[in-house]
């Protein structure tokens, strides 16, 4: 019977990987499954259930044999805007994302070997972004452009007024193969480790205006389809019990080093580099009485690590910036983005041995700067804060429905002179609900 069980589901979690992820810090989930997303993702010392090792591997040392699935319904609500009146256009170009909902599975599955070996698998989105706009934002904008060429605001290397670049959109999805192995140093002592084992899909469109940024003869920068990419790094965790009602995690994730997108390798650095960036948690969780669980977490976000995300993006004019190269080298340029730190607390309260409810708030940095702002126009990561709240209900011993709601707040980012020499600005906010189901074996 377990045995089936864990072929069974496995199985589910090997087929929700045909769905995207999506993601408010920076790219990266804020909490992976239902409980953890109540609690704002603050469980690196908290595991509530075999997703834990999206998080910290050594958690599942402390779980029973279990499944955790959940599904989230995520609403991210993105508009940008360019206003070319500043070059003699007639009105601001202003759009909002059409891809408004998203269904997004996490699961997990932990079982114990003996007294000190537990193993588990977690299957989890680390990343991952969509945004269409109908009408091409850069598209409209360059047509004004093209008016105002004697005034420089041409973009290195464009074709003045360059039209039909077609649809603007982006779709980046990234998902998580994480088989765990925890061990019990001491009673109250757990290392684990996770192998991460990673797929990436990516997709452009409508980028045409930036082809003069692309050395001569490139073809792979925009409209290809969709490309694929591999790769792997490694996961450790340590959970630690240092007083009766105090337990303190720590985590560190490698790089997920990733195959190139050779379809697109003359848009991302390092001609189509994509690798997903490591990053490091710490945090404490402390129980004042037997009903009450509090966590902090700390995590650090290595963004500029990875050139493609890091590099800096156009420069007035636009031109390409003093240090940087064309689209696809090396140091091609790109989105800007810098390491980020994300703070996270979480409260849980056993109501009774039925229900529990949880709460949790979330902040962390913005990840570029209103200089970096064109580019991030297809990627406007500027959420900085979030809230959330859930409950679980046990139905009886073995299984648990557990429910959550995380909103991020909408914030806003303008500039008023993008790399194209206009004001501009992007703003986004996130409403999720996400429903989990625990069964304990």
């Amino acid at each position: 019977m377990k045995l089936k069980i864990i072929k069974t589901v496995s199985s589910l979690l090997l087929f929700a990987t045909a769905t995207p992820s999506y993601a408010t810090t920076g790219y990266f989930a804020l909490g992976y499954g239902a409980k953890s997303s109540a609690m704002a993702g603050a469980v690196v010392a908290a595991p509530q259930d075999a997703t834990i090792a999206a998080v910290n591997p050594a958690g599942i040392g402390v779980l029973d044999d279990r499944v955790d699935l959940a599904l989230m319904l995520f609403s991210p609500i993105r508009e940008a805007a360019l206003d070319p009146r500043a070059a003699g256009g007639s009105f601001e170009v202003r759009q909002k994302s059409s891809r408004d909902f998203f269904v997004i599975p996490t699961g997990g599955i932990s079982s114990k070997i003996n007294d000190k070996l537990n193993w588990g698998l977690t299957i989890y989105g680390n990343g991952g972004m969509n945004t269409t706009y109908s009408r091409n934002i850069y598209d409209e904008t360059f047509a004004v452009l093209g008016a105002g060429a004697n005034a420089g605001l041409v973009p290195e290397g464009s074709k003045t007024g360059m039209a039909n670049t077609g649809e603007l959109m982006i779709d980046l999805g990234q998902m998580i193969f994480a088989p765990t192995l925890s061990y019990k140093v001491t009673p109250n002592h757990i290392i684990g480790i996770s192998a991460l084992l990673g797929v990436q899909y990516f997709k452009a469109k409508g980028l045409g205006n930036f082809q003069g940024f692309t050395n001569p003869g490139a073809t792979d920068l925009t409209d290809n389809g969709y490309d694929f990419a591999y790769g792997a790094g490694v996961r450790l965790g340590w959970l630690g019990k240092i007083h009766s009602k105090v337990t303190v995690g720590v985590s560190g994730s490698s790089p997920v080093y990733m195959t190139e997108f050779h379809k697109y390798s003359d848009l991302f650095a390092e001609q189509g580099g994509f690798d997903i960036p490591a990053n490091f948690t710490a945090g404490i969780a402390i129980r004042p009485i037997s009903s009450v669980l509090m966590s902090f977490d700390f995590q650090r976000i290595f963004y500029a690590g990875v050139n493609s995300i890091a590099n800096i993006g156009p420069s007035l004019g636009p031109s390409i910036p003093a240090g940087q190269g064309r689209l696809g080298e090396d140091n091609g340029i790109g989105f800007g983005w810098n390491d980020i730190n994300v703070y996270r607390l979480g409260l849980k309260y056993q109501y009774n041995e039925k229900w529990s409810l949880s709460a949790g708030y979330s902040w962390n940095d913005r990840p570029f700067e209103a200089d970096q702002l064109l580019f991030n126009i297809i990627s406007p990561a500027v959420n900085t804060k979030h809230m959330t709240f859930g409950f679980s209900y046990s139905v009886d011993k073995e299984s648990e429905w557990s429910v959550s709601y995380m909103h991020a707040f909408k914030e806003s980012m303008s500039s008023n002179q993008t790399a194209f020499g206009v004001p501009g600005s992007i703003s986004m906010y996130q409403n999720s609900i996400e429903i989990g189901y625990s069964l304990r074996f």
